[in-house]
């Protein structure tokens, strides 16, 4: 008889896993649904984030770097590639404000510079603009100061994300 009596707990027991293994499989799904809705644009928004501190810094150092790595042997080749990470707006002006002057003032003092960056940080980003502050070690030597000297040069850069790509707007504390 106890066989007998024990048959229907079994066949209830089984619809209860059943019911169970279902009511899982849907909070399951329901979980997955809230993360891909909720979670993932909030990490892809992280990770935008941190690709564009990366971009801006790595930029920005460049741009600094050819600025004060400079030869009067090999200055429109330096000069162009100062030139590269600005934006047309910018670079138009920097043309203009510097014109030949300052190759006039490298090749006539025969200057000779490298820089090395010992400091990068971002002050400011979103997702069209970034502000970064460079400071590298710059060694010069020219015709008037034969012994290579050793200076701490900063500049602030201003950048602005044009087609997918930063591109430098602005410049300041450069000497």
């Amino acid at each position: 008889m106890a066989d007998a009596s024990a048959e229907p707990d079994r066949r209830l027991s089984a619809r209860r896993l059943g019911v169970a293994f279902a009511l899982l499989g849907v909070a399951l799904v329901a979980l997955v649904v809230w993360a891909s809705v909720w979670l993932v644009p909030k990490t892809y928004a992280a990770d935008t984030r941190k690709t564009d501190i990366e971009a801006v810094q790595t930029v920005a150092r460049r741009v600094v770097t050819n600025f004060y790595s400079i030869s009067y042997q090999s200055f429109d080749e330096d000069a162009q590639r100062v030139y590269a990470d600005m934006s047309d707006k910018f670079k138009a002006q920097a043309v203009q404000q510097l014109g030949t002057n300052w190759k006039q003032t490298v090749v006539t003092n025969k200057l000779v510079s490298s820089a090395a960056v010992s400091a990068c940080g971002v002050i400011n980003i979103d997702t069209k603009s970034a502000e970064v502050m460079v400071t590298v070690r710059r060694t010069a030597q020219s015709a008037q100061v034969t012994t290579p000297s050793a200076t701490w040069q900063s500049a602030q850069v201003q950048l602005t994300k044009v087609g997918g790509h930063w591109r430098v707007s602005g410049m300041g504390g450069l000497q």
